[in-house]
């Protein structure tokens, strides 16, 4: 199916805080999407926001910003459907100026792949396989239940990872973080130094059906229920 609903609501402005005196274009796009659906999200520059919800559909908010409107012209969010699965991908004509904080809503059911080069991911509700990756940025989940044969895959360069589950989980747990700590309040899942640098936690809790996979070069690593 094509977008059944498609909004782009634009309203330039200085944008303050963090990023000084630029300027920022808001944007807004929803697209149907039936059950198993999977969610890809690719962004460059700019934090990832996930939530779910019990519509059938995918909700895309996102800000652009910028130094200036020239930067913001050549930052485009595209948002297409191809079968069961839907792409929200961030693409830069000309240089790699400015960026896009996103803020996205999806079906209870859908999977997720994340990739964002510099920023956050923060999710929450899904109950789908999940994928992110960061090159420089932190990642927190909150995936519910797993169990199953859920896959959850948590990874940054550099940036901590914090993950929280449902305590009825059943699932296969690896951690591991190059250089940093690694905490884990489930049980059966106990952490222990790696090295001078390094840490890992490892463990199964239930019948251990689900896979989960976390790991970070540079950061802490968090786990709980």
């Amino acid at each position: 199916m094509r977008l059944t609903s498609a909004v782009a609501l634009v309203a330039l402005a200085a944008c303050s805080g963090a990023f000084g005196g630029r300027v920022r274009e808001e944007f807004h796009q929803a697209i149907a999407a039936g059950a198993g659906t999977t969610v890809h999200v690719d962004n460059v520059a700019g934090s990832i926001s996930v939530d779910a919800w019990s519509k059938p559909s995918v909700d895309v908010r996102a800000t652009k910003y910028g130094y200036d409107a020239h930067e913001l012209q050549s930052v485009a969010i595209e948002v297409r459907k191809e079968g069961d699965a839907v792409f929200v991908r961030t693409v830069y004509r000309g240089t790699h100026h400015g960026g896009v904080r996103y803020r996205i809503t999806v079906p209870a059911d859908a999977s997720l792949a994340i990739s964002n080069v510099a920023g956050a991911v923060d999710l929450a509700g899904t109950g789908g396989d999940v994928t992110v990756d960061t090159q420089a940025g932190a990642i927190t989940a909150d995936v519910g239940r797993v169990a199953g044969s859920r896959s959850i895959d948590l990874h940054a360069t550099t940036g901590a990872v914090k993950l929280t589950l449902a305590p009825d989980s059943s699932a296969a747990i690896e951690a591991s973080s190059t250089v940093g700590a690694v905490t884990s309040q489930i049980p059966g899942v106990p952490a222990s130094r790696e090295n001078l640098v390094g840490a890992r936690a490892g463990g199964t809790i239930g019948s251990g059906s689900a896979r989960i996979r976390v790991g970070t070069t540079t950061g802490a690593i968090a786990l709980r229920f």
